[in-house]
């Protein structure tokens, strides 16, 4: 004769099943890529040198174990790197090993690292602790901007031409491609790696900041010219240049004969052998003076 289960019987088994269905599940959940704002599977544009913010969210319930990137011959794993410049290049200040989730923001990467037009791809591999795996690529398309110009007429000779522009100092060295504008730069601030520009030990440039639409308004040497005069004349332009931080600003640099208009599209400092690396790039419009 069977005997029926009583009802705390029946409890206890039901109670045993859903705790290993459940827990079951929660196993098997895998971590998560996530494009905010963008849709993956549509290649993203941007100027060269000037890329928009570029968010990837990361989901993983059971911890990050790997977070790998990779980008042509670049490739890095998030979770262990302990170079702070990889960290920098994905808007981190520590590495996200044991995170539940994080976010990161391709475009110090991008503008960084990308420097002609083209199509590129970003692989991103998560490994959690349970060793679940999760794969997703994102596309992008840098181009460059290429000003219009009037067809060749006496007056091109008055319009300004727009080049790009990169200057780095490492440690106490010299300040690579500030010589063409006639300017050197001091490092102030340590802490938040803020620098000094001014200009060369015996030169005479003028330092003049403008409004960051400044750069797209001027598009002649008259126009910029007129713009300058009555400003007031800066003896330096300070920069606090970590995590991209001077992006924005614009001055004017008058050396000789030269007009130079410069914008600041990115900026970065990180530790390296021979000291702190500083890198500003941008573009900047140059012309003659006009009789």
């Amino acid at each position: 004769m069977m005997t029926k289960p009583n009802s705390c019987t029946l409890f206890l088994v039901l109670l045993g099943l859903f705790a290993t269905f459940g827990i079951s599940a929660a196993d098997s959940k895998k971590p998560e890529i996530t494009a905010q704002g963008f849709s993956a599977e549509l290649p993203q544009k941007g100027l060269v040198g000037d890329f928009p913010r570029l968010r990837v969210r990361i989901e993983a319930v059971d911890r990050i174990k790997e977070l790998i990137v990779k980008e042509r011959s670049y490739e890095v794993d998030l979770a262990s790197t302990r170079d702070k410049n990889n960290l920098y290049l994905f808007g981190l200040e520590q590495t996200p090993r044991s995170y539940t989730d994080v976010t990161l923001n391709l475009q110090n990467y991008i503008n960084e690292r990308i420097e002609t037009a083209g199509e590129y791809e970003f692989h991103m591999l998560v490994t959690d602790r349970k060793d679940n795996i999760v794969e997703k690529k994102i596309y992008l398309y840098a181009h460059i901007e290429v000003p219009e110009k009037e067809p060749t007429i006496v007056e091109d000779a008055g319009l300004l031409q727009t080049e790009s522009f990169t200057l780095q100092r490492i440690g106490t060295g010299p300040v690579d491609g500030a010589k063409l504008f006639g300017i050197d730069w001091k490092n102030i601030d340590n802490t938040n790696v803020q620098i000094r520009i001014s200009k060369i030990e015996g030169s005479d440039p003028h330092l003049v900041v403008l409004d960051e639409s400044d750069f797209d308004n001027l598009q002649t040497i008259d126009q910029l010219m007129q713009r300058v005069v009555g400003l007031e004349k800066a003896e330096a332009v300070v920069l606090t240049t970590g995590s991209n931080r001077a992006a924005g600003v614009v001055f004017s640099v008058i050396n000789g004969d030269k007009y130079y208009l410069l914008k600041i599209t990115s900026s970065s400092a990180y530790p390296s052998d021979r000291g702190t690396m500083v890198t500003v790039k941008g573009y900047f419009k140059t012309g003659g003076t006009v009789e």
